[in-house]
């Protein structure tokens, strides 16, 4: 087993960040979340296979829109979400799971593994973040038989939920549309079911390209950002202004055998928040285009940014991964947070340079994003 550090932390978040996607929630309260964590106690990241088959293994999550409202869960809302769980289903967890991959999704489950005594594992349920639930329900979808077990706990209210998996989590996203965020303990599996559907090792993948991000800038820059100051911004220790971020940038993109497609600004902005989503589009004016006049970069999202086109050319879509990376702080900007003349870059690259957890696979999973934005997508076929 890994025991995590600061640093390590940092490094998740960040590169949680990036695979987030435009999801995957603030990595600055990532950041406090994953410190309160380590201040807890040893934060143990352990690889499914140094779990027994048949440990029990649960899920942590967090369910809603940032745009929706409310303060989101408090700390100690992460660890009653798996009290609750365990009072009323009589499930205790051997171990503990993330949903997702983001700035905080990557680190949802270390405080509460920290708190509870048993370790992370290195498997979330996607390595990258998705947009409803069910896509990060590693394929208990399909079985009839599964009874989902989903505990919430939000400012105001909590809910336990039991039955069928979807029926359970509409319940759980209704009670975030009132609550902005709740915090979620769902869906226990076995470890052995986890290493077959899950998403086994992208939690270090996470850690793996923060480092590579933080690598290039210091090599280039001469600082270390990998420290506290350096959450969320960069921008006070770079001395040659927008260099940091083309460093995190490029490094990102070589990482994940991706490109680096566009650097522009941000022009319109169009997001509303439907049934707890933030679902919308954006245009980026791009400043590195070998044409003459600009080119336009547009971009749809639920949560995540789901397409990526140039001009009438569709070059990226969900399950693949579009980031979004200021210029000045070189972290990514959520879909949330984007804002019209906002310096950016845009990457991307292939789902097939990601590990994917069972639910990318399922084509009916799709249908709820091609009604939201009105378009068509594919899912990938697993090999």
């Amino acid at each position: 087993m890994r025991q995590i550090t600061e640093k390590d932390l940092i490094a998740a978040i960040w590169g949680g960040a990036v695979l987030g996607g435009g999801g995957g929630a603030d990595p600055k309260a990532g950041y406090e979340l994953g410190k309160a964590a380590l201040e807890e106690g040893q934060v143990l990241l352990a690889s499914v296979d140094e779990l027994d088959p048949q440990d029990t293994v649960v899920t942590a999550s967090l369910v809603g829109s940032p745009k929706a409202g409310g303060m989101g869960p408090e700390l100690s809302h992460y660890v009653e979400a798996f009290r609750l769980l365990e009072k009323v289903a009589d499930i205790k967890a051997k171990a503990i799971n993330t949903n997702e991959c983001g700035g905080l999704a990557t680190v949802n489950g270390w405080y509460q593994a920290s708190r509870l005594g048993v370790p992370v594992v290195d498997a979330p349920c996607n390595g990258r973040a998705h947009p409803t639930g069910v896509m990060g329900s590693i394929g208990l979808h399909r079985d009839k038989s599964y009874v989902s077990r989903q505990a919430a706990v939000g400012r105001n209210a909590r809910i336990y939920a039991e039955g069928d998996l979807e029926e359970a989590s509409r319940m759980v996203r209704a009670l975030s549309q009132s609550e902005g965020l709740v915090a979620v303990a769902r869906n226990p599996v076995t470890a052995g079911y986890l290493k077959h559907n899950g998403a086994p090792g992208a939690i270090s993948m996470c850690i793996d390209l923060g480092l590579a991000m933080a690598d290039a800038i210091q090599r280039r820059l001469g600082f270390d950002p990998l420290v506290a100051e350096c959450v969320g911004d960069v921008s006070k220790f770079d001395t040659e202004e927008r260099l940091a971020g083309y460093c995190a940038a490029n490094a990102a993109a070589t990482f994940l055998k991706g490109v680096l497609l566009s650097v522009g600004t941000v022009g319109h902005v169009d997001i509303q928040v439907k049934g707890g989503f933030d679902i919308g589009e954006v245009s980026i004016l791009s400043t590195n285009s070998q044409q003459a006049g600009q080119e336009v970069v547009r971009l749809t999202f639920m949560n995540e940014y789901l397409t990526c086109d140039v001009g009438t050319h569709t070059v990226f879509s969900f399950p693949d991964l579009i980031s979004v990376i200021d210029v000045h702080t070189a972290w990514p900007v959520a879909s949330a947070n984007i804002r019209e003349g906002m310096e950016v870059m845009v990457i991307g690259t292939s789902y097939e340079n990601l590990i994917l957890g069972q639910g990318m696979y399922d084509s009916e999973l799709y249908k709820p994003l091609e009604e939201a934005i009105g378009r068509r997508f594919e899912a990938p076929k697993r090999q």
